[in-house]
């Protein structure tokens, strides 16, 4: 059966790259966000709404197989939005039906941390992100509790390259890197069609 793809955080950056990369391979895609773009396309369908509102995960999500959650905080504060989602999309895809989730968290993230490289490690992390970072972990770790079929992906540093279609995923032995945002979502279609990584945490970058 071909996959119908729900992307939540589809407006920009890796949601936006899956968001076209399922459409370039044929799949039906619905994405959510708080302001979809003003893309058009057959087989596409957006609903504007917010992940942590029940009726808007409800809509997007009404027929889909597969769900891609790519969020994206702004700010340095503390933040509860990716574990807010990730027990919202859960309960939404009991709903639903739905049992495959792709939900692309970062390097640094859960067991990758301090293993993303000195800059990560010990500046942008700590001094930066670590309140986001701590978030996702609280995600990752709410995602692993779930009977879902789940693939936690964990993108090296983003670029806006274009898709190489070489990418290195790791599962252990970390090393440090970087990933086009193409190659990310590339990478996401794969797991999907493939069924690959499942209930893995790989780290992903350029190969």
């Amino acid at each position: 059966m071909t996959p119908r793809i729900a992307v939540i955080g589809a407006s920009r950056g890796i949601g936006l790259a899956t968001v076209n990369e399922a459409l370039a391979r044929g799949h039906a895609v619905t994405g959510l966000a708080r302001t979809p773009p003003a893309l058009s396309k057959p087989g596409l369908k957006w609903i504007k709404g917010d992940v942590r509102d029940s009726a808007s995960l409800a809509q997007a999500l009404d027929g889909a197989t597969v769900v891609v959650t790519a969020l994206a905080a702004g700010g340095l504060g503390p933040t509860t939005l990716f574990s807010d989602s990730a027990k919202a999309v859960s309960a939404a895809m009991a709903n639903a039906g739905a049992k495959r989730l792709i939900a692309i968290t970062g390097f640094g993230a859960g067991d990758s941390r301090g293993h993303a490289g000195f800059m990560m490690d010990r500046i942008v992390q700590p001094l930066l992100l670590g309140r986001m970072y701590a978030d996702k972990d609280r995600e990752e770790a709410f995602v692993r509790t779930t009977r879902l079929a789940w693939t936690i992906v964990r993108p090296g540093r983003l670029t806006n390259g274009p898709k190489s279609g070489r990418v290195k995923a790791m599962t252990g032995d970390f090393r440090p890197g970087s990933i086009s945002r193409d190659d990310v979502a590339s990478f996401v279609l794969d797991c999907i069609e493939k069924d690959e990584y499942l209930r893995q945490s790989p780290v992903i970058v350029a190969g």
